[in-house]
Protein backbone atom coordinates (compact mmCIF):
# COMPACT_ATOMS: atom_id res chain seq x y z
CA UNK A 1 0.00 0.00 0.00
CA UNK A 2 3.06 2.55 1.12
CA UNK A 3 4.63 1.29 -2.25
CA UNK A 4 1.98 1.86 -4.09
CA UNK A 5 1.29 5.58 -2.71
CA UNK A 6 5.01 6.54 -3.72
CA UNK A 7 4.84 5.13 -6.90
CA UNK A 8 1.21 7.54 -7.26
CA UNK A 9 3.01 10.50 -6.13
CA UNK A 10 5.98 10.18 -8.23
CA UNK A 11 3.70 9.85 -11.08
CA UNK A 12 1.76 12.66 -10.33
CA UNK A 13 4.97 14.68 -9.76
CA UNK A 14 6.09 13.41 -13.05
CA UNK A 15 3.27 14.46 -15.18
CA UNK A 16 3.12 17.94 -13.18
CA UNK A 17 6.70 18.32 -13.84
CA UNK A 18 6.14 17.52 -17.97
CA UNK A 19 3.67 20.18 -18.12
CA UNK A 20 5.22 22.76 -16.42
CA UNK A 21 8.38 22.42 -19.50
CA UNK A 22 5.85 21.74 -21.77
CA UNK A 23 4.20 25.12 -21.35
CA UNK A 24 7.14 26.92 -20.42
CA UNK A 25 8.89 25.14 -24.38
CA UNK A 26 5.63 27.09 -25.50
CA UNK A 27 5.99 30.25 -24.02
CA UNK A 28 9.76 30.19 -25.58
CA UNK A 29 8.95 29.10 -28.95
CA UNK A 30 5.54 29.92 -29.41
CA UNK A 31 6.03 33.83 -30.52
CA UNK A 32 9.42 32.98 -32.67
CA UNK A 33 7.63 29.95 -34.19
CA UNK A 34 4.51 32.04 -35.35
CA UNK A 35 6.33 34.99 -36.00
CA UNK A 36 9.06 33.05 -38.46
CA UNK A 37 7.33 29.97 -40.12
CA UNK A 38 3.63 30.61 -39.85
CA UNK A 39 2.56 34.70 -40.37
CA UNK A 40 5.11 35.13 -43.48
CA UNK A 41 4.82 37.25 -45.97
CA UNK A 42 3.63 34.18 -48.17
CA UNK A 43 0.78 33.13 -45.64
CA UNK A 44 -0.48 36.78 -45.89
CA UNK A 45 -0.43 36.68 -49.19
CA UNK A 46 -3.05 33.93 -49.47
CA UNK A 47 -5.61 36.92 -48.64
CA UNK A 48 -4.16 40.19 -49.33
CA UNK A 49 -3.50 40.92 -52.65
CA UNK A 50 0.46 40.26 -53.19
CA UNK A 51 0.93 42.81 -56.40
CA UNK A 52 -0.93 45.58 -52.97
CA UNK A 53 1.13 44.34 -50.50
CA UNK A 54 4.60 42.46 -51.08
CA UNK A 55 7.26 44.26 -52.77
CA UNK A 56 9.01 41.56 -54.22
CA UNK A 57 6.07 41.20 -56.70
CA UNK A 58 6.87 42.67 -59.99
CA UNK A 59 5.47 46.07 -60.69
CA UNK A 60 4.18 46.25 -57.00
CA UNK A 61 2.60 48.93 -55.23
CA UNK A 62 4.37 48.67 -52.39
CA UNK A 63 7.85 49.85 -51.39
CA UNK A 64 10.95 48.04 -49.57
CA UNK A 65 11.29 48.85 -45.65
CA UNK A 66 13.68 50.31 -45.10
CA UNK A 67 14.86 51.67 -48.73
CA UNK A 68 17.19 50.12 -50.75
CA UNK A 69 20.47 52.63 -49.91
CA UNK A 70 19.63 52.65 -46.62
CA UNK A 71 19.92 48.85 -46.82
CA UNK A 72 23.24 49.50 -48.47
CA UNK A 73 24.28 51.60 -46.22
CA UNK A 74 24.40 49.03 -44.06
CA UNK A 75 22.36 48.56 -40.60
CA UNK A 76 22.96 47.37 -37.00
CA UNK A 77 23.38 44.01 -36.10
CA UNK A 78 20.67 43.33 -34.08
CA UNK A 79 18.33 44.18 -37.12
CA UNK A 80 20.01 42.30 -39.83
CA UNK A 81 17.12 39.34 -39.36
CA UNK A 82 14.47 41.48 -40.14
CA UNK A 83 15.70 44.32 -42.83
CA UNK A 84 13.90 43.81 -45.45
CA UNK A 85 10.86 44.44 -43.06
CA UNK A 86 8.25 41.64 -43.49
CA UNK A 87 4.18 41.95 -42.68
CA UNK A 88 4.50 40.63 -39.11
CA UNK A 89 7.32 43.28 -38.34
CA UNK A 90 4.92 46.45 -38.99
CA UNK A 91 1.81 44.77 -38.74
CA UNK A 92 1.87 42.56 -35.68
CA UNK A 93 3.08 44.37 -32.25
CA UNK A 94 5.34 42.44 -30.24
CA UNK A 95 4.19 39.85 -27.27
CA UNK A 96 2.90 36.49 -26.23
CA UNK A 97 -0.50 37.35 -26.46
CA UNK A 98 0.13 40.03 -29.51
CA UNK A 99 0.89 37.00 -30.98
CA UNK A 100 -1.99 34.76 -30.25
CA UNK A 101 -3.86 37.24 -32.67
CA UNK A 102 -2.31 35.83 -35.63
CA UNK A 103 -4.79 32.89 -35.40
CA UNK A 104 -7.84 34.87 -34.67
CA UNK A 105 -6.62 37.17 -37.38
CA UNK A 106 -6.66 33.93 -39.66
CA UNK A 107 -10.06 33.40 -39.01
CA UNK A 108 -11.12 36.99 -39.47
CA UNK A 109 -12.53 37.23 -36.17
CA UNK A 110 -10.33 40.05 -35.18
CA UNK A 111 -7.63 42.60 -36.60
CA UNK A 112 -3.95 41.99 -35.58
CA UNK A 113 -4.28 43.98 -32.64
CA UNK A 114 -7.23 42.01 -31.33
CA UNK A 115 -10.01 44.06 -32.44
CA UNK A 116 -13.31 43.16 -33.50
CA UNK A 117 -14.36 44.33 -36.59
CA UNK A 118 -16.62 47.32 -36.54
CA UNK A 119 -18.38 46.17 -40.12
CA UNK A 120 -21.84 48.40 -39.19
CA UNK A 121 -19.41 51.10 -38.70
CA UNK A 122 -17.26 50.89 -41.44
CA UNK A 123 -20.28 50.57 -43.99
CA UNK A 124 -21.94 54.20 -42.75
CA UNK A 125 -20.80 57.48 -44.51
CA UNK A 126 -19.62 57.86 -47.94
CA UNK A 127 -17.51 55.08 -50.08
CA UNK A 128 -14.01 54.91 -49.59
CA UNK A 129 -11.44 52.59 -51.43
CA UNK A 130 -11.06 48.86 -49.73
CA UNK A 131 -7.38 49.91 -49.69
CA UNK A 132 -8.30 53.56 -47.76
CA UNK A 133 -9.89 51.49 -45.42
CA UNK A 134 -7.50 49.27 -44.18
CA UNK A 135 -5.04 51.99 -44.33
CA UNK A 136 -7.34 54.18 -41.99
CA UNK A 137 -7.92 50.88 -39.93
CA UNK A 138 -4.21 50.28 -39.34
CA UNK A 139 -2.92 53.98 -38.99
CA UNK A 140 -6.17 54.14 -36.13
CA UNK A 141 -4.58 51.19 -34.09
CA UNK A 142 -0.88 52.58 -34.36
CA UNK A 143 -2.38 55.76 -32.98
CA UNK A 144 -3.80 53.94 -30.43
CA UNK A 145 -0.54 52.11 -29.34
CA UNK A 146 1.63 54.42 -29.82
CA UNK A 147 3.22 52.90 -33.12
CA UNK A 148 4.46 50.45 -30.62
CA UNK A 149 5.53 47.89 -33.92
CA UNK A 150 7.58 51.03 -35.31
CA UNK A 151 9.59 51.03 -31.92
CA UNK A 152 10.88 47.33 -31.68
CA UNK A 153 13.23 48.63 -34.81
CA UNK A 154 13.11 52.53 -34.25
CA UNK A 155 14.21 54.23 -31.17
CA UNK A 156 12.77 57.48 -31.67
CA UNK A 157 15.21 59.71 -29.40
CA UNK A 158 18.18 58.32 -31.62
CA UNK A 159 16.94 58.75 -34.57
CA UNK A 160 19.07 61.99 -36.48
CA UNK A 161 17.40 62.49 -40.04
CA UNK A 162 19.87 64.15 -42.54
CA UNK A 163 18.00 67.27 -43.38
CA UNK A 164 17.06 70.02 -40.94
CA UNK A 165 13.79 69.58 -41.37
CA UNK A 166 13.59 66.52 -40.02
CA UNK A 167 15.67 67.08 -37.46
CA UNK A 168 13.36 69.55 -36.23
CA UNK A 169 10.25 68.04 -36.85
CA UNK A 170 11.90 65.06 -34.33
CA UNK A 171 12.95 67.70 -31.56
CA UNK A 172 9.65 68.36 -31.58
CA UNK A 173 7.61 65.16 -31.84
CA UNK A 174 10.06 63.89 -28.89
CA UNK A 175 8.89 67.40 -27.06
CA UNK A 176 5.65 66.76 -27.47
CA UNK A 177 5.16 62.91 -27.14
CA UNK A 178 4.08 62.85 -30.79
CA UNK A 179 3.62 59.03 -32.29
CA UNK A 180 5.86 57.66 -35.37
CA UNK A 181 2.26 57.10 -37.67
CA UNK A 182 1.38 60.68 -37.01
CA UNK A 183 3.70 61.44 -39.34
CA UNK A 184 4.88 58.52 -41.00
CA UNK A 185 1.64 57.59 -43.19
CA UNK A 186 2.87 56.63 -46.65
CA UNK A 187 6.43 55.22 -46.33
CA UNK A 188 5.42 51.80 -47.95
CA UNK A 189 1.99 50.78 -49.43
CA UNK A 190 -0.01 52.60 -51.85
CA UNK A 191 -0.50 56.45 -51.66
CA UNK A 192 -3.54 57.44 -48.85
CA UNK A 193 -4.18 60.44 -48.12
CA UNK A 194 -4.16 61.77 -44.61
CA UNK A 195 -7.83 61.96 -42.52
CA UNK A 196 -7.96 65.32 -41.19
CA UNK A 197 -10.11 65.66 -37.81
CA UNK A 198 -13.00 67.25 -39.56
CA UNK A 199 -13.58 64.40 -42.51
CA UNK A 200 -13.73 62.10 -39.23
CA UNK A 201 -16.03 64.14 -37.11
CA UNK A 202 -18.13 64.48 -40.11
CA UNK A 203 -18.34 60.86 -41.06
CA UNK A 204 -19.28 60.40 -37.72
CA UNK A 205 -22.52 62.85 -37.70
CA UNK A 206 -23.17 61.08 -41.11
CA UNK A 207 -23.60 57.86 -39.68
CA UNK A 208 -25.83 59.35 -36.39
CA UNK A 209 -27.99 60.85 -39.49
CA UNK A 210 -28.31 58.64 -42.01
CA UNK A 211 -31.88 58.35 -42.10
CA UNK A 212 -32.24 62.32 -41.65
CA UNK A 213 -33.45 62.01 -38.00
CA UNK A 214 -31.89 65.20 -35.43
CA UNK A 215 -30.04 64.03 -32.45
CA UNK A 216 -32.82 64.02 -29.35
CA UNK A 217 -31.97 66.05 -26.72
CA UNK A 218 -30.94 63.35 -23.39
CA UNK A 219 -33.04 66.20 -21.22
CA UNK A 220 -36.18 66.12 -23.33
CA UNK A 221 -35.59 62.05 -23.83
CA UNK A 222 -35.69 61.61 -20.12
CA UNK A 223 -38.77 63.91 -19.59
CA UNK A 224 -37.70 66.98 -18.75
CA UNK A 225 -39.78 70.05 -19.42
CA UNK A 226 -38.68 71.84 -22.51
CA UNK A 227 -38.43 75.58 -21.71
CA UNK A 228 -40.78 78.23 -22.66
CA UNK A 229 -39.88 80.70 -24.99
CA UNK A 230 -40.31 84.16 -23.27
CA UNK A 231 -43.06 86.46 -24.35
CA UNK A 232 -42.45 90.00 -25.41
Amino acid sequence: MITDRLISRRGLIIVISFIAVLCIGLYLVFEPVTRHYLATDEVCGYCHVEREYLHTVRMSYTSIHPPAERIEAGVPEQLRDRVPAHCVDCHLPPGFVNTAFTYTHYLSITDLFGHFRDREGERAGDWIPLSAARSYRVRNRLQEYDSATCRTCHIMEEIVPETTRGKTAHKDAVANDETCIECHTNLVHRFVDVRVAEEVEAEAEEAVDEFGEEPVDEDLEEGAAEPEEEVL
